[in-house]
């Protein structure tokens, strides 16, 4: 069997056994808006190429968020589905969609079951109906967890090689601690060497365990790599324009390790008492 041949039957056998649901896995960044996006657009690329489908969700309410990078000039808001009646995902690419997720934050609408309820049934009408949900979120202008889907499912927290990055990295996941008691999360680091990146998670790992008890896992990194610049120019994922380069690999890796994976590592059980009960609040 040719080398090919083994990878088409490999992601032949994800969508089959991926068929029927979404994993959710949200980003909570503290890296630069830029850096963020094209993580986001070029793990959605790489996702892809492993045999997924991917929607690309923009709960940001940050002109910066991912929607920013659309090419359709606006895209859909899932809280608008019942009273647009309309699809609440635009396909950007083959295989990628997009959409926002409120108008309004999500921490406002906490007296509005309601709303709250719609947005839910929303997630159930996304596109692709299998496959992976990236959710760009922003603490510091939502509290988007509140929304139970997002709750239940994964949480990857962005770093950098910077202290700054490393020290807000920290702040956001001791604030998720709060909001959704003792789970774990997992850590990607970019634009780092793999020794840096192993570092960084290590003290993180180190200062949540201690402090918090919450765990860490590594979810790998991304190497600084000039290609992914390039690839930005050319309007392509890096992927596709440098198949061989460092960054293009580890991005394969990393959909790869997601999609050999497909379940949350956190499920609807082991979230805490705590966190219902500031939702029934």
């Amino acid at each position: 069997m040719s080398h090919n041949q083994g990878v088409d039957q490999a992601e032949g056998l994800r969508r089959l056994l991926g068929s029927g649901s979404i994993r959710i896995i949200s980003f909570v960044s503290a890296v630069p808006s830029t850096q963020k996006n094209q993580l986001l657009q070029n793990l959605a690329a790489a996702l892809v190429k492993v045999g997924s489908e991917v929607h690309l969700l923009d709960a940001s309410h940050s002109p910066e968020g991912i929607s920013s990078c659309t090419s359709v000039p606006a895209p859909v808001f899932l809280s608008d589905i019942n009273a647009a009646q309309k699809l609440v995902s635009q396909e950007q690419n083959q295989g990628i969609y997009m959409s926002k997720l409120s108008r309004e934050p999500i921490k406002q609408m906490t007296d509005q079951p309601n709303a709250l309820k719609d947005l839910s049934m929303a997630f159930r009408e996304l596109s692709p109906k299998s496959g992976f949900c990236l959710v760009d979120t922003q603490l510091d202008n939502d509290n988007p967890f509140l929304l139970s889907e997002l709750a239940e499912g994964d949480v990857v927290v962005l770093a950098t090689n910077t202290i700054d990055s490393i020290k807000s990295a920290y702040l956001q996941i001791k604030e998720l601690h709060t909001e959704l008691g003792r789970r774990s999360y997992q850590v990607l680091v970019i634009n780092a060497s793999p020794d840096q990146a192993k570092k960084i998670q290590q003290n993180l790992s180190q200062a949540a365990n201690l402090f918090l008890a919450v765990p860490l896992i590594s979810l790998g990194c991304i190497p600084s790599d000039e290609h992914l610049s390039r690839a930005v120019q050319l309007g392509r994922s890096v992927i596709e324009a440098f198949p061989m380069a460092a960054a293009s690999v580890a991005f394969r890796e990393i959909a790869t390790k997601l999609a050999d994976k497909p379940m949350s590592i956190n499920p609807p059980s082991s979230m805490s008492d705590g966190h219902f009960a500031k939702m029934e609040a």
